[in-house]
């Protein structure tokens, strides 16, 4: 893979978390794809994100994808030796791909971490995916420089996919360089055995038992299946004599405009050939001069191994062909440094965002030891003057432990009794006269009352009785 971007946060190392290996823990099956060597680093794949990657080589084989692996670097609790388990993978998104180049960009990597702390945030960064349509399986000298400056953990791995040849393959960390190793295991639930069995014949390309429990389509099947079924399908038609008689007339008119075609097509036919005469002519004109180049090419070629003293022409081909192949190795080189160049130009405008960041935090730093030194600067001045009123402190302490200080702190003390008395008696004056007032008012009212002459009652009106 060339000119690859790859932009990722910082590398953080972890430790391994201690477990039990699948294969050695009754809850999960597992198979091997191919057989995985003595010295390998033991991979287990869990068969869904193992579907997963293949349905994604498969979608488009006609440029290089690639995603994220997630899943535990593990220790195993019995053997003690370190192992690897990939459970879930991330798609790649935003991101430039040719038909020989995967190039990953600061949003995909962004995207990635989003979709990750949303969806798996248990789950670690354990390595990368990216597929090589009908190139084979192997790592570029850019995919390296990838894998060596952004998964350098000794457990991380790396894994390549060819889509069309059906291969694939891991690389693993083994004596500071990365290897492929020789298989990996697949694993299920013990429950979902049928479906491992299935994806492990469909990486080999073993047949899968057909009938219950044979497993579903395998990723290259239902690829097939969904571009038949993206086709657009013909719609059934049912005519009925108005119809017949429409169509009718439609493809009179349609007979008409293909015979019109027919004469503009001969006419058109007619002045081709005569353009494809001039062109015959013009062709043999220019083999004419081609040929009289290639006798002066020739002539050259003569004449510089004439100059070459010994060398025969089968050497000088020789010399010829390293000249072109060191040439192409040349362009290959440039193309893989100007990939680094622009990834480690994306990873430097990374590194500035974070170098704005830190500066943003070194102002706030700075804002808040100002305000601690103005605090400090206040404290001295409070110390300075603390010390100054305690030689006042220690005197008024010591005159207070003399007969005249004990007595007018008893004085002082009598002070404040007799002028707590002197509130309560304000309050309770206060209260009396208030209860005074109150008493005069209601005698002033009652006396006032007693002086108001009684009206005497009305006397009745007489009553008139009409005699008829």
């Amino acid at each position: 893979m060339s000119g690859d971007e790859m932009s990722f946060e910082e590398v953080r190392y972890r430790e391994p978390v201690r477990m039990l290996r699948p294969d050695r823990d009754v809850r999960f099956a597992c198979l091997s794809y191919q057989v995985p060597g003595t010295n390998d680093l033991p991979i287990f794949v869990d068969h869904r994100a193992a579907d997963a990657m293949e349905r994604h080589a498969l979608s488009d084989t006609s440029v290089e994808l690639g995603g994220i692996l997630l899943g535990k670097e593990c220790i195993d609790e019995l053997s003690n030796t370190p192992f690897v388990w990939i459970t879930q993978s991330l798609q790649a998104k935003h991101y430039a791909n040719t038909q020989a180049s995967f190039t990953y960009t600061h949003d995909s990597w962004e995207e990635i971490s989003r979709e990750r702390d949303k969806l798996f945030p248990d789950l670690d960064i354990v390595g990368w995916y990216h597929t090589h349509p009908s190139f084979g399986i192997f790592l570029s000298h850019h995919d390296l420089f990838i894998h060596e400056h952004f998964f350098a953990q000794s457990l991380q791995v790396a894994y390549v996919i060819d889509p069309i040849q059906q291969t694939r393959g891991f690389f693993q960390w083994r004596d500071r360089r990365m290897v492929q190793v020789e298989g990996f295991y697949l694993t299920a639930d013990r429950g979902d055995r049928s479906d491992l069995a299935r994806v492990a014949n469909d990486l080999e390309n073993f047949p899968s038992p057909s009938g219950p429990g044979g497993g579903g389509l395998s990723p290259r099947l239902e690829a097939e299946l969904i571009k038949m079924l993206s086709r657009p399908a013909t719609p059934a038609y049912v005519s009925s004599p108005a119809e017949r008689a429409q169509a009718a007339v439609t493809f009179g008119m349609l007979g008409m405009l293909l015979g019109m075609i027919g004469v503009v097509g001969a006419l058109w036919m007619y002045q081709l050939n005569s353009r494809m005469q001039e062109q015959a002519d013009t062709l043999k004109s220019l083999a004419g001069a081609v040929d009289r180049s290639t006798g002066g090419q020739r002539l050259a070629m003569d004449t510089l191994l004439d100059r070459a003293g010994k060398e025969t022409p089968a050497d000088f081909q020789d010399r010829y062909e390293r000249v072109g192949k060191a040439r192409d190795e040349a362009r290959q080189q440039l193309e893989a440094q100007r990939g680094i160049n622009e990834t480690l130009g994306a990873r430097g405008k990374f590194l500035e965002l974070q170098v704005a960041k830190l500066n943003d935090d070194l102002a706030a730093a700075r804002k808040k030891a100002a305000e601690n030194e103005e605090d400090a600067k206040q404290t001295q001045a409070l110390r300075e003057r603390v010390n100054l009123l305690e030689p006042d402190h220690d005197r008024l302490k010591a005159i207070a432990a003399t007969v005249e200080g004990k007595k007018a702190d008893d004085l002082y003390r009598r002070l404040g009794n007799y002028q707590l008395a002197t509130y309560v008696l304000g309050a309770a004056s206060a209260v009396l006269a208030a209860i005074l007032g109150y008493v005069y008012m209601k005698s002033i009212d009652e006396q006032a009352d007693a002086a108001t002459p009684t009206m005497p009652p009305r006397p009745a009106e007489p009553t008139t009785h009409r005699i008829t």
